[in-house]
């Protein structure tokens, strides 16, 4: 049973209170086995919530939904401040945990993880698709871009099932950790950037398309 990060991105209802959303999530963290809750808003949409559940296997998240008491507690806390269903799966993220996720509070040396969801078809190469991922960012890491903090972690989404655009995708979730949000939109108008990414898009077999948020993290 390897380890997992459960990637949630919530919609809050406009004019919602944020940390009284997050503090739905304290019956997360005292009656499951979840390692630790990181959650942010959304630099590009405030309304919008990326939540990073460390678990040490999906046995252990499922185990929580199992616990209809506590389960069902959460959903009804948390499904008032929504204004749909999430998107959400698990990622097998190396290395773990993402310590390119630890933001805020000085935790980590990473202000701003800048994180790229690829959907690919589900009949991927995996190992293939992988392989040419860490390359993609083995290159973006050493070529020198201002605001880079070195930090990153990828893989593949356990689920095959994830929706994009009304098509079943896997995720192969790619995070990049900068010092802010203008050092990576200034990085991505070079033309080194512009060319290692056409090079990585090019070359994706599958590939549907992808999305990208930044998100600053804390610890619930």
């Amino acid at each position: 049973m390897a380890p997992v990060t459960e990637i949630v991105l919530h919609s809050l209802k406009p004019g919602t209170d944020v940390e009284s959303f997050y503090k739905t999530f304290t019956i997360i963290k005292e009656k499951s086995a979840a390692q630790v809750i990181r959650a942010s808003t959304v630099h590009e949409n405030p309304e919008q919530v990326g939540i990073f559940i460390d678990w040490d296997s999906i046995e252990a998240h499922k185990a929580f939904e199992a616990d209809e008491v506590s389960y069902n507690a959460f959903i009804s806390l948390a499904k008032p401040h929504l204004t749909k269903f999430p998107l959400l799966f698990h990622a097998e993220l190396t290395p773990f945990p993402p310590a390119v996720l630890n933001n805020a509070e000085g935790k980590g040396k990473t202000p701003v993880a800048h994180v790229l969801f690829t959907y690919f078809a589900p009949d991927t190469d995996a190992a293939k698709t992988l392989i040419e991922a860490q390359n993609f960012v083995s290159k973006l890491t050493g070529a020198g871009f201002a605001g880079l903090t070195g930090e990153s972690s990828l893989g593949w989404s356990v689920e095959k099932d994830v929706d994009f655009k009304g098509e079943k995708t896997r995720v192969l979730v790619i995070i990049l950790g900068w010092e802010s949000v203008q050092a990576h939109l200034e990085a991505r108008e070079t033309d080194a950037w512009k060319s290692t990414i056409g090079e990585f898009r090019g070359g994706a077999e599958g590939l549907k398309g992808f999305e990208v948020i930044h998100v600053t993290t804390k610890d619930l």
